[in-house]
């Protein structure tokens, strides 16, 4: 396997103080930790709406000056883009942070969507689309994310190419969802639209949008990102809210496949007592993560691992990231 690139979610380490000197502290310690990158969030320490030229080259430095790289910008909003209230103003803010994104030089933005509704009955058990060969040489999947690596005017040809070429499946454009008449539950095609939108951005300025598993199977999810022939998002894969949700990681991966970009390597543990869910420290849960990162590398992904996870408890968490880092090192 090829050698695993590890990162820390940093706003998982608490509230952080919006300053130079905090985010060097914190990146210092992250490198410390042997990880090699960090999952920034739009809200903590970056205000991605309004980030000056100067906080760009700021940050930049202080990641150059210690080996590191943004894997990914997190931008957790309050709800999902299935509620429709104030949808405009989540989706200008994602926007916001794609920008931020590439210009920090991170490749994603990630975030959950809401719940996914049960598809359609005409794509259920659809499978995964087709393989192609993209216009850059690379195995991609029919209306699948361009191939990693490549800089902004690539991502954009291979889009056009892709389209021109007859790349994407004519079967993955969704003009209408109903199936002929089915009853379509509306966040479906209000979710699908936003990510069409949010695909197509992401084209045009170099960052993606990676929507995050948990909340829905994942067969679900590849088939709301597969619906349109213009939706280039990615996914980033978190087995832990998987488990929690109790849907099954290794049918996630399989359903997802390629458009898995990122890992948060969360783990998660049914309490049945409690009748619920909750996140674990990694290796306390039930991720089987050696048979996970096996099944990974079928695909193969060459994506980060995150770690670190929401609602940590602030006296433990460096204990727990340091402690996660090194057990992803020894893997």
């Amino acid at each position: 396997m090829a050698e695993m690139k590890i990162g820390v979610r940093v706003d998982a380490l608490g509230e952080q103080t919006p300053s130079a000197a905090s985010l060097r502290r914190t990146l210092g310690w992250v490198a410390a930790t042997g990880a090699t990158s960090v999952e920034l969030c739009g809200r903590q320490l970056l205000d991605v709406s309004e980030i000056s030229d100067t906080a760009v080259r700021t940050v930049r430095k202080i990641l150059d000056d210690l080996n590191l790289k943004v894997a990914s910008i997190r931008l957790p909003t309050r709800f999902g883009f299935d509620y429709l209230p104030n949808l405009d103003r989540r989706v200008d803010a994602t926007k916001d942070a794609m920008r931020a994104a590439y210009r920090l030089g991170a490749p994603l933005v990630v975030n959950q969507i809401g719940p996914v509704p049960t598809p359609p009955a005409s794509r259920r058990g659809a499978g995964t689309p087709a393989k192609t060969t993209g216009a850059f040489g690379s195995t991609v999947i029919s209306s699948a994310m361009p191939p990693e690596g490549l800089s902004v005017a690539e991502a954009q040809a291979w889009v056009a190419g892709a389209s021109s070429h007859g790349n994407i499946s004519a079967g993955s454009h969704a003009g209408s969802a109903d199936g002929g008449g089915e009853q379509v539950d509306p966040r479906w095609n209000t979710m699908r639209e936003v990510l069409d939108d949010l695909g197509r951005f992401g084209a045009r300025v170099g960052a993606f949008f990676a929507a995050e598993t948990g909340t829905e199977p994942g067969a679900h999810l590849a088939s709301l990102i597969d619906m349109s022939a213009e939706s280039y998002i990615a996914v980033a894969l978190n087995p832990g809210q998987l488990i929690i949700n109790r849907h099954s990681v290794s049918d996630a991966v399989a359903a997802l496949g390629d458009r898995i970009r990122i890992v948060n390597a969360v783990d998660g543990v049914l309490d049945l007592s409690a009748g619920r869910g909750i996140a674990v420290p990694v290796g306390q849960g039930t991720t089987d993560f050696p048979s996970l990162l096996g099944q990974l590398e079928d695909i193969p992904y060459r994506g980060p691992f995150i770690v670190g996870r929401s609602e940590m408890p602030v006296a433990t968490a460096k204990q727990e990231i340091a402690a996660s880092v090194e057990y992803f090192r020894n893997m």
